[in-house]
């Protein structure tokens, strides 16, 4: 110990919070179940469900949400913003961009390299095919 602190980092995943029914859910559940939807959301998005993807990322969005900031909820949030942006960008529904602004917002947080750079790749290939529109408008 160094000025009466632990040299232990405290574990947030043991804290607990209310769920919408008041009762107290573990962190440590709402991340695992967060991270079961974001699961089912991708192996729905590759079977061509893509309603079915988009309520599993929801699902996930829901739980992560009533975390309290840390790394992995971060990434995770950020893994399924950028997920269901792709989702809906394929159904050309007006929340994408939100959800890649959000997606990049917290993949920016993050330490996780393949986040952040899917978060890049998504980020500059809207910004490619905004310019490519507005160049077109203007012809």
């Amino acid at each position: 110990m160094r000025n009466g602190a632990s040299d232990t980092a405290k574990d947030d995943t043991n804290d607990e919070i209310y769920g919408e029914n008041g009762w107290e859910v573990p962190v440590r559940e709402l991340l695992y179940s967060a991270a079961e939807h974001y699961q089912l959301g991708k192996a729905l998005d590759e079977q061509g469900n893509w309603r079915g993807a988009l309520n599993a990322y929801s699902d996930a969005l829901r739980d992560l949400h009533a975390v309290k900031p840390q790394r992995m909820r971060n990434a995770l949030l950020a893994q399924v913003y950028l997920s269901r942006y792709q989702v809906a960008k394929q159904l050309r529904m007006s929340r994408a961009d939100s959800d890649l602004r959000l997606g990049y917002s917290y993949a920016r947080t993050t330490r996780e390299p393949a986040v952040r750079e899917l978060a890049e790749t998504l980020w500059k290939a809207h910004l490619d095919e905004r310019d490519t529109r507005e160049r077109a408008e203007f012809r």
